[in-house]
């Protein structure tokens, strides 16, 4: 069992001095007897009241109040299946993990960057469905489209370019890996690219092709400066030169009739993005079945109500014997 409301157990305390009440029942009758009439003709008053009567009218008041007080508390028990019914999109994020997103024209990292504005991005999903695929040289589905946006963050944490299959950056690859992801999807398809831009492999432009003939919308999301700047393989010492291609995500945007952004240094980045596609995208009308407690503040409730009545039709008179 379940109390929604449990802050408001301390009413109970009211219900305390009415049970100590009761074990000075017949002092109080008494005194206040006195006031009206001389005590001696108090055994006669008796004689026509029950006192068995008078005395469980009373509990029964204490009970329709602890009744009523339960009922107050909100007490939830069972289960019961609810189906929500809401509108949702379906976005996939491809992340970029090559070694160039370690780069730090854009601070703290490039990656680091594009992490933070992805979990930023969750924050204000509105019933929608989010999955992440990292890719550098080999694109992985790091995690399918879901609202479980807890365990989105949960990847989206453990993702780094220490974890990459194979060196690279395959843009082409990864936009495949989205159209077969969104393949079993049901709401308004969206493919968010968060990349530096150094397209390897060459086939990000054929690939986004066959995507927006899909009807799937690709905005972009470029992370660095158009100048570049050097990043060092920690593993091999190495140095590689690295900069932002502008032209080339431009194309897979507009190729995607989405809309391309870059990454400044202070802007709130994706949240033009995100006001851009709830603007221009309606998603599917879908369903979901969620287990809730039942409410049960009505038994306790009619319960005291009973009680009340029964306690009502209840006279304190006492049966007087007939003389045979």
């Amino acid at each position: 069992m379940n109390l929604y409301y449990p802050g408001n157990i301390w009413l109970l305390l009211i219900i305390i001095p009415l049970i100590v009440s009761l074990f000075f029942w017949n002092r109080r009758e008494k005194k206040r007897f006195s006031r009206f009439a001389n005590p001696s003709f108090y055994p006669e008053y008796l004689s026509s009241r029950s006192q068995f009567l008078h005395f469980f009218k009373y509990i029964l008041i204490i009970l329709a109040l602890a009744f009523i007080i339960f009922a107050l508390l909100r007490p939830q028990w069972d289960y019961e299946e609810r189906e929500y019914s809401f509108n949702g999109l379906d976005i996939m994020v491809c992340l970029d993990v090559s070694k160039s997103m370690d780069a730090q024209d854009i601070t703290p990292s490039r990656l680091l960057r594009a992490k933070m504005q992805i979990d930023s991005l969750i924050d204000k999903l509105k019933g929608d469905r989010i999955g992440i695929i990292a890719f550098a040289g080999v694109p992985t589905l790091e995690c399918p489209l879901t609202d479980d946006y807890s365990c989105v963050r949960l990847v989206l944490n453990s993702i780094n370019t220490d974890n990459v299959v194979s060196y690279g950056t395959d843009i082409g690859a990864a936009l495949a890996l989205a159209s077969r992801s969104f393949q079993s999807a049901g709401g308004s398809n969206i493919l968010l690219l968060i990349t530096d831009g150094e397209d390897l492999a060459g086939s990000a432009i054929l690939q986004a092709k066959r995507l927006s003939s899909q009807g799937v919308k690709i905005y972009v999301l470029g992370v660095g400066s158009e100048e570049g700047t050097f990043v060092r393989d920690e593993k091999t010492g190495q140095q590689a030169f690295t900069k932002l291609d502008t032209k080339t995500l431009q194309a897979i945007a507009s190729i995607g009739k989405g809309k391309y952004f870059s990454v400044r240094p202070g802007q709130g980045e994706l949240d033009p993005i995100l006001q851009n596609i709830y603007a221009s995208e309606s998603g599917r009308e879908r369903s979901r079945n969620f287990s809730i407690l039942k409410d049960q503040y009505a038994i306790p409730a009619i319960i005291a109500i009973i009680i009340l009545l029964v306690e009502s039709l209840l006279l304190p008179l006492s049966r007087k014997r007939e003389n045979v």
